[in-house]
C-alpha cells in the first residue's frame, strides 16, 4: 500500500494559479493533479517506454472493475479512454494524451466487459440504447 507524507512547497502565486486551472480542468484536486504530473515528469523515459506496458497490464490484470481500474491507472499517470471507433485507449493523466491501445497490451474492449461484468463507463448497451429510441412509426 502506497503511503503519503505531506510536504510543504514555496510556489510564486501564478504557478498556484496555474495549478489550480489545470486540476479543476482535469476534475481533481490540485494535490493529485502535481502528484501525477511529478511521476510522469520523475519517471525514467527509457525504462518508462518497456515498463509502461507491464505495468498497466498488472493494473488491468488486478482490478476487479471499471472504477478500481481508473483508480489504479490514474495513480500510475495513465487513463482509459474510448476512442471515436469504440476501443479503448491508454492516455497519459492528466495530460490525456493516447499512448496505446488496449489490443497493444493483449485485451479486447469485449475481453474487459466479460472481466468487469458490465460495460465501459458511459457506454450504452444496445438493451438501453433500444429503450432509449424513439418507438417505431405504427
Amino acid at each position: 500500500m502506497t503511503q503519503y507524507r505531506s510536504v510543504s512547497l514555496d510556489l510564486p502565486d501564478d504557478v498556484l494559479a496555474a495549478l489550480g486551472s489545470a486540476a479543476d480542468a482535469a476534475g481533481c484536486q490540485p494535490s493529485d493533479y502535481l502528484n501525477a504530473v511529478l511521476r510522469i515528469v520523475l519517471s525514467d523515459a527509457p525504462t518508462r517506454a518497456g515498463g509502461e506496458r507491464e505495468v498497466i497490464r498488472r493494473e488491468i490484470h488486478q482490478s476487479s472493475d471499471w472504477l478500481e481500474l481508473q483508480r489504479r491507472l490514474r495513480a500510475r499517470g495513465y487513463v482509459l479512454r474510448r476512442v471515436p471507433d469504440g476501443g479503448l485507449a491508454v492516455h497519459t493523466w492528466p495530460r490525456d494524451r493516447a499512448i496505446l491501445r488496449v489490443e497493444d497490451l493483449g485485451y479486447s474492449p469485449a475481453g474487459l466487459v466479460l472481466k468487469f461484468g458490465a460495460a465501459f463507463p458511459g457506454d450504452l448497451s444496445g438493451a438501453r440504447r433500444a429503450r432509449l429510441a424513439p418507438p417505431p412509426a405504427a
